[in-house]
């Protein structure tokens, strides 16, 4: 299984650095949801993944590709794909033109006998925070509740956050897996296992204080017993008079497996709404 993941996603990649990207369409399911650093929103569905593709036929070409340390988690007919990937272009002499630095998470699902992505999220490695960014966000006055096992993956999400924003990250260290994966605009590669998170959590105890939270538009996929969480997220600052100080705007995916009937995250990717490369 491993194999066939990885042999699909280096073939898609292979076209792809030679300016054909629709190789990820055909192995996307109708449903994929897809984010990367130059979308100010998710693209929902094949039809309009396909045809944001379609517009860069031809416009992405490079040399070099390099896929730094993948790992797969599998959960019966769903796994997450997660690794660091290098482009890099070079000059005529052989010397490097460009290289850009990647963070990658993939999540495929088997329908029909067939591996196909069902979720992705692309960013920079330390991405640089936009100097600003227009956002389409949906407004409801008396937003509903969450239902199902959204509502159950929120209320566990919207709780870790609480205290996150407090100074707190414990309550994100008690949802995640021993065996979690972890990609932010902070780490220089992917952070493997629950003693890695905790030891980068520490460093930011005390120092992550905000006063308004806001998850925009959270959507689940849903495959047996993993699941993924993806919003966007505003995290804000309130002046003395309550008017905003400051905002940053985020991406956020989360994957959980549920073992024994609860839930627990295996990998997270967080990167800023449109973020730069450094």
């Amino acid at each position: 299984m491993d194999d066939e993941i990885l042999s699909l996603e280096k073939g898609a990649m292979e076209r792809w650095r030679k300016g054909d990207p629709l190789g990820w369409a055909e192995i996307s399911a109708d449903e994929i949801s897809y984010v990367d650093p130059g979308l100010g929103a998710p693209i929902l569905g094949l039809e309009a993944y396909r045809a944001y593709l379609k517009q860069l036929e031809g416009k992405i070409q490079y040399q070099g590709s390099e896929f730094l340390n993948p790992a797969i988690f599998a959960a019966g007919e769903a796994a997450v794909l997660s690794y660091n990937y290098r482009s890099t272009s070079y000059l005529p002499d052989g010397t490097v033109a460009d290289q850009t630095p990647w963070n990658a998470t993939e999540v495929y699902g088997r329908q029909a006998g067939r591996w196909q992505i069902v979720h992705t999220h692309w960013s920079f490695v330390n991405q640089r925070l936009p100097a600003s960014v227009e956002l389409s966000l949906p407004v409801q006055p008396w937003p509903g509740r969450y239902e199902g096992v959204l509502g159950e993956l929120m209320a566990l999400e919207a709780g870790a956050m609480l205290r996150w924003r407090r100074g707190d990250p414990g309550g994100f260290l008690e949802l995640s897996d021993p065996q979690v994966t972890y990609f932010d605009t902070g780490t220089p590669q992917r952070l493997d296992g629950l003693e890695a998170l905790k030891a980068e959590y520490a460093s930011r105890a005390g120092k992550i204080l905000y006063d308004v939270m806001d998850f925009i538009d959270p959507r689940l996929h849903l495959c047996g017993d993993l699941a993924v969480l993806a919003y966007r997220f505003l995290s804000t600052w309130l002046e003395a008079d309550g008017s905003v100080a400051r905002r940053t705007p985020w991406n956020c995916t989360e994957v959980f497996v549920r073992r024994a009937g609860t839930w627990r995250i295996v990998h997270t990717h967080w990167s800023y709404v449109r973020g730069g490369r450094q």
